[in-house]
């Protein structure tokens, strides 16, 4: 990016808003490191070793179950997370546990998380029973981060991390939206410690580290490929090539009335009879009649069409209507929160039936922007540590002074916002439209030079 596009930066004032948290940031300048990827957060080549590490992971649990759930070793990581470093420091010179199986794992070559048949085939009702295992490493890889952290054992603490982003990493290739997010707020943990770990003395520089990382980090394609072909299965039974009897529709009606009334309740919206609205399509002559215009349209033999029942007909007209809606929504992945927000919307005619099955890919490329906004705004810091060794402790007036990249935005796109003011610089990045006050996602940093 180019030094123009920095000076046409817009600044903001850094009085404290309401809707954004302000974290404060008290840092010692510091060049980058030599060699400069001297520190990396994911494993390289040269460290792996054949294997799956869906695998490794769950050897964790089988050879140190005690560990991980005992009433004792739960308590004790609940401890080391809320202590601060300082009084840490004191009372841990070691993490007491071995994450020694983590590491192997995270450090394996080929990743199969043995779902692909089970997706294929069973329903809505599918469930990612190794998630809560996974937390429970996730939040020992954590505690043991916090205590090298306090101790300022840095290489130790940044080699420790790289199980905590694979295993991020690879949740990201899970084919459930849950896992991704899992994913997702699995790197927040990490960041969280490593907001303190840049503030102690000595702490090295890691924005060639930062910048190294995959974008997104964590992905959100196979965890929605997963969930279509979930709700695909439960339309399996719903047939456009021969006539259906009443008892074979009764019973997809069923099983499509329960599928969407827990998929209302899990996103906790109020109950709808969703029996209701489908007789009332299905009494309506002229839905009927358009309804099967369109499967005849949309190729269904129009001899064959004509023998469908009303129900069948409204019960196939709604599942394409999904479709159209489904892909509307999937074609959205690769784009940022902030080109989805410029994107005219349509009215929409009517609810689907449907509706509730819809993947939330509006909700989760915002959680996944978020995340890589975060790092985003870790490298402007690391970017600011970087100019202020080499300018005698002081920050630059805009981010064209720089001689490094300046991190863009995920969210909008555009240059991270940057401030000095006071002698304190502040970044931060843009919210997505309707979220403005919303303080997850307004996060400022306001970053000062430890004297």
């Amino acid at each position: 990016m180019t030094a123009s596009l920095f000076l046409a930066l817009a600044f903001l004032p850094a009085q404290p808003n309401p809707a954004e948290p302000v974290v404060r940031l008290t840092v010692q300048p510091m060049a980058a490191p030599k060699p400069a990827l001297k520190y990396q957060l994911l494993p390289e080549v040269r460290e792996l070793v054949p294997g799956n590490p869906y695998q490794g992971y769950i050897k964790c649990f089988m050879e140190q179950r005690n560990f991980y759930f005992s009433k004792a070793a739960v308590s004790e990581r609940t401890k080391i997370l809320s202590m601060p470093l300082d009084q840490l420091a004191k009372e841990y010179k070691d993490y007491p546990g071995n994450l020694r199986y983590a590491d192997y794992a995270a450090r394996l070559d080929s990743l199969d998380w043995q779902l692909t048949q089970r997706i294929q085939s069973e329903g809505l009702e599918f469930h990612a029973g190794e998630l809560p295992a996974l937390r429970a490493l996730a939040i020992a890889l954590q505690a043991r981060l916090r205590v090298q952290a306090a101790n300022k054992k840095f290489p130790e603490a940044i080699e420790g991390a790289k199980a905590m982003f694979k295993l991020a990493r690879d949740l990201g290739e899970y084919p459930a939206p849950e896992a991704n997010l899992f994913g997702i707020s699995l790197v927040h943990l990490a960041l969280d410690t490593f907001e303190e770990m840049l503030q102690q003395p000595g702490c090295p520089n890691l924005y060639w580290a930062l910048t190294d990382l995959p974008s997104p980090l964590v992905e959100l394609r196979k965890g929605l490929q997963g969930y279509a072909t979930l709700v695909n299965n439960e339309f399996k039974p719903l047939r456009n090539d021969v006539v259906m009897t009443d008892t074979e529709l009764e019973k997809v009606v069923s099983r499509l009335s329960g599928m969407n009334g827990l998929a209302r309740e899990q996103a906790g919206r109020p109950p709808w009879n969703w029996r209701a609205g489908l007789e009332e399509r299905v009494k309506s002559a002229d839905n009927v009649r358009l309804a099967r215009e369109r499967l005849i349209a949309d190729g269904v033999d129009k001899a064959l069409a004509a023998k469908f029942s009303p129900l069948q007909v409204i019960l196939l007209d709604e599942r394409r209507d999904y479709e159209l809606r489904r892909d509307e929504r999937m074609k959205l992945l690769s784009l940022t929160p902030g080109e989805i927000d410029a994107l005219p919307v349509g009215k929409t005619a009517k609810e689907s039936l449907f509706q509730d099955l819809l993947p939330d890919v509006m909700g989760l490329r915002r959680s996944q922007a978020r995340l890589e906004q975060r790092i985003a705004l870790f490298r402007a810091i690391e970017a600011l540590r970087m100019y202020a060794a080499e300018h005698g402790g002081k920050f630059p007036d805009t981010p064209a002074e720089l001689t490094l990249p300046f991190p863009t935005d995920p969210m909008s796109g555009k240059p991270i916002v940057y401030e000095l003011s006071k002698g304190s610089a502040h970044v931060r990045g843009a919210a997505p439209h309707g979220e403005e006050k919303n303080p997850e996602f307004n996060l400022h940093y306001e970053i000062t030079i430890k004297k």
